[in-house]
């Protein structure tokens, strides 16, 4: 893997590109044929604008990783830690801080908002999660 740099300064690494529709198309193919033995795929999530621009306005963040993560989920599909079983693949999001030795270190912060927009009493460190799921609020 090699990383890229932007005007010569580690904070500016590039990662990511984009991709005609056609790849994407492919690769998410590739995705279902490689699960094809689940019953209901999770193919994605949804995470409204809000929320990405929330993470990309938190001091120091150069850009956001996104993990992988099995959560428990109540019958609308909603993250419920109180439920002891039905782990779903989930996506989390939280943002990064990429050092002066070129490597990106999560950030911790006390996100200001909760899944509802509203202030979060917790103060707890975090990222985002709880995105809507696909199937369920993605296109036929």
């Amino acid at each position: 893997m090699s990383v890229e740099e932007n005007e010569g300064s580690p904070r500016a690494v590039k990662a990511g590109k984009f991709y005609v529709e056609d790849e994407i198309k492919t690769f998410r193919k590739n995705f279902e044929r490689h699960h094809s033995k689940k019953k209901e795929l999770r193919k994605a999530e949804y995470f409204s604008k809000e929320v990405i621009e929330h993470l990309l306005k938190v001091e120091g963040c150069d850009g956001v990783r996104i993990y992988y993560g099995l959560a428990p989920e109540n019958t609308e599909g909603h993250i419920d830690p109180k439920i002891a079983d039905n782990l779903q693949p989930r996506l989390f999001l939280v943002p990064v801080h990429i050092g002066e030795d070129g490597l990106g270190r999560d950030i911790n912060f006390k996100p200001q908002l909760d899944t509802t927009g509203e202030k979060d009493g917790g103060g707890e460190d975090g990222g985002a999660g709880g995105g809507l799921p696909c199937p369920g609020f993605c296109n036929p």
